[in-house]
């Protein structure tokens, strides 16, 4: 046991860095933030518009947290902000500066791209810094440009972002990819549908379906293949291997995120650098605008498929408003699931989204069996159908993923099934150890000291902990690669934002994995490498802990999953590849406040 910290909370030295920037990229360290700022120098003509471009990368192992970005009031004696992408409110500050207020968390290993666009008002030498402000770094990057000369190729003057659409090319096919959902037939992982997803980001966030991702209630899903488009005229080329990173299955909306390379090694987010499409605004939609759909359906599916529509009508749904849904004269296919519908500007606006497949109150007027569902070696009236006509898709606006695409950006991982979905989490294998606490021998401390308790209670195990600030474990070692746990789990006495949870690969106080859930309604999962806290996924908020329990917890430990659970709901789950076996045990801890106490009882312990 070890005296306990929250890693948010400490304080860290502010860091001033003043670098240069320059038409070629220039990168500074401030400790906890990589910045990359580029911005053309010379050949600026009055009234034109130029572009700043700003990469923050995060090469720490914890999260950073982005903010503001401020502009020096001199900046604005020669230039005037015209827009960005994503779209981004600057504030004009008393003293003349212009600051545009963030609250982005930035995830290890992470990239977020940011486009800042002026008109040019005046010639002559432009002289001012802009910044950006983390909770432990500023970055200020000195601007020097000269404002005259003849406009540079490729450059529009007098052109705003709202009346330019992005350099996307014709058509942003290339940010659509074709995703293959793997399920377990017969201890073999086989590839059992496919969907359509879109990139988001350049370091893979991928929008798609909850239904194109996630288990059912039938079928578990073991892994997700990711195929890149790369021309018009071939087919997707398999690319990645993803998880789930935000999933709402009421609103049938997901985004996953590469994480290994086809031959499982973890990926290098700052390298990937992929085609993606900005977001639009789907609330300023009016009814004839134009969208285009891109997909992979089943028909047709084998290269990307262009449809053209209008917007023909939206669909109130309760709790999502009036515009639950984007009606539209595109036709959208089985497979289409998942994809992009971009408006005129190349904007993503809406998800090609299924609506209730096979309800035959949808007037469904064609459905035609397209694989061999059933595996008998034919393709007939016996395997699943695809519907090809009748009110079966429609868009899911993309305002209505704007919060899980932000916290999908910061790094936060939350799966919601809604409530008429069933469990998602498999928690099943070979039970190597099982405990009701009946007996007060079977291997778990019965200490007590002035930081706190562990004793057998009732048929119950409890770990109370007194002190504040401070981590309470009891464990037992099984030589084992890769464990899967379960147990009920109460909370006795409550201070309000305990944690409690499982330990594992414990070789000592100072190297272990933790996997916990709150008193408030958060989990999380992290580890501890000698005197490094190390958080893999940080603390995130869901509705299954919403609650005061009791709960069933479940817990996955090895190299290729640690995943957390709580009534056989998924909470989030991560890869650890230098995850290392060791003891197994229960876990709780205190924050500001101490006197909480926990139960267990019902332990079951298996191997995959």
């Amino acid at each position: 046991m070890k005296i306990k910290f929250r890693h948010s909370s400490l304080l860290l030295l502010v860091v001033m860095l003043i670098v240069s920037s320059c038409a070629a990229p220039v990168v500074s360290g401030g400790g906890k933030l990589l910045v990359s700022a580029k911005h053309p120098e010379t050949g600026i003509q009055q009234g034109q518009v130029f572009d700043l471009d700003l990469k923050l990368t995060n090469p720490d192992t914890i999260n950073a947290k982005v903010q503001e970005i401020r502009f020096d009031a001199n900046f604005f004696e020669w230039a005037s902000y015209e827009g960005s992408i994503p779209p981004l409110t600057m504030e004009q500050q008393a003293n003349g500066d212009g600051v545009i207020k963030l609250d982005l968390t930035i995830a290890p290993t992470g990239v977020e791209d940011f486009v800042f666009r002026f008109r040019a008002n005046k010639s002559g030498d432009v002289q001012g810094d802009w910044r950006v402000v983390t909770s432990t770094v500023v970055t200020a990057i000195e601007t020097k440009m000269k404002i005259a000369g003849t406009t540079p190729t490729g450059w529009d003057p007098g052109v705003s972002p709202e009346e330019k659409a992005p350099d996307l090319g014709a058509i942003p096919y290339q940010a659509v990819v074709q995703i293959t959902a793997f399920v377990n037939i017969d201890g073999e992982a086989t590839p059992r549908w496919s969907g359509s997803g879109t990139i988001i980001s350049s370091d893979g966030l991928i929008l798609t379906n909850d239904h194109v991702v996630s288990s059912t209630r039938y079928e578990e899903v073991v892994a997700l293949l990711v195929s890149l488009t790369v021309a018009q005229d071939q087919p997707p080329v398999d690319s990645y291997y993803a998880h789930v990173v935000q999933a709402d299955a009421d609103l049938d909306l997901a985004v996953i995120k590469p994480a290994w390379d086809l031959e499982g090694n973890p990926l290098d987010y700052s390298q990937l650098k992929l085609p993606f499409v900005p977001l639009g605004d789907s609330d300023a939609l009016d009814l004839g605008e134009s969208i285009v759909i891109l997909g992979y359906p089943v028909i047709g599916g084998g290269t990307i498929t262009l449809t053209r529509g209008e917007v023909s009508g939206f669909t109130a749904e309760e709790p999502f408003g009036n515009r639950a849904f984007i009606k539209t004269s595109g036709t959208i296919a089985g497979g289409n699931s998942g994809g992009l519908a971009v408006d005129a500007e190349g904007r993503i606006v809406g998800i090609p989204t299924q609506m209730g497949y096979g309800d035959a109150s949808l007037d469904i007027v064609d459905c035609r069996p397209v694989r061999d569902t059933n595996r008998d070696g034919y393709i007939d009236e016996n395997d699943d159908c695809v519907p090809t006509g009748g009110f079966i898709n429609a868009l899911r606006p993309i305002n209505l993923a704007n919060q899980m695409i932000e916290a999908a950006k910061r790094g936060e991982v939350s799966v919601s099934t809604g409530e008429s979905q069933n469990l998602v989490y498999q928690n099943s294998g070979d039970v190597i150890f099982e405990d009701d606490f009946a007996k007060t021998d079977s291997g778990w401390l019965n200490t007590a000291d002035a930081d706190g308790k562990r004793a057998y209670e009732d048929g119950e195990y409890t770990i109370e902990v007194i002190s504040p600030m401070y981590w309470y474990w009891s464990d037992q070692y099984f030589a084992y690669d890769a464990l899967m746990a379960e147990a009920d789990v109460r909370v006795v006495k409550s201070v309000g934002d305990a944690d409690y949870g499982f330990v594992c690969g414990l070789q000592d106080d100072q190297n272990f994995t933790a996997l916990e859930i709150s008193e408030d309604g958060y989990f999380t999962i992290w580890k501890q490498v000698g005197d490094n806290f190390v958080t893999l996924i940080d603390w995130t908020y869901s509705e299954q802990l919403a609650g005061s329990g009791p709960y069933r917890l479940a817990a996955q430990c090895s190299q290729e999953k640690l995943a957390l659970a709580v009534n056989g709901i998924l909470l989030g789950e991560i890869q650890d590849p230098d995850f290392t076996p060791g003891s197994f045990g229960m876990i709780a801890g205190t924050f500001e406040t101490g006197g909480f106490k926990v139960a267990f009882d019902n332990l079951v312990i298996m191997i995959p």
